[in-house]
């Protein structure tokens, strides 16, 4: 528990900052022209309409983890890797005091 306890107002506000610059920009790339003609066209994973989608069904149940691991693991690693910036940043201005 000491651990969490330990500078834990620098890493909420890493992960607070991480958070709100990966939404700003998924709300960018959602209004990009791209991203409005996938909405207009749809998604039918390959086939017509009215048929059955030519996925196999394995794939039905992993895509969904597969968009969890990316939403939430992108962020993480890119706090992991700032804050392990900042540490390296904060080391070298140490020694050099």
């Amino acid at each position: 528990m000491k651990y969490l306890k330990q500078q834990w107002k620098t890493r909420t506000s890493i992960v607070l900052i991480v958070s709100v610059l990966v939404s700003l920009i998924l709300v960018a790339l959602e209004r990009t022209d791209w991203a409005m003609q996938i909405n207009l066209q749809g998604y039918s994973h390959g086939s017509a309409e009215g048929e059955k989608p030519n996925i196999a069904p394995i794939l039905m149940y992993i895509l969904p983890f597969v968009k969890e691991l990316v939403l939430i693991g992108v962020p993480m690693l890119l706090t992991l890797g700032i804050a392990k910036l900042f540490g390296l940043i904060k080391k070298r201005f140490k020694r050099a005091d």
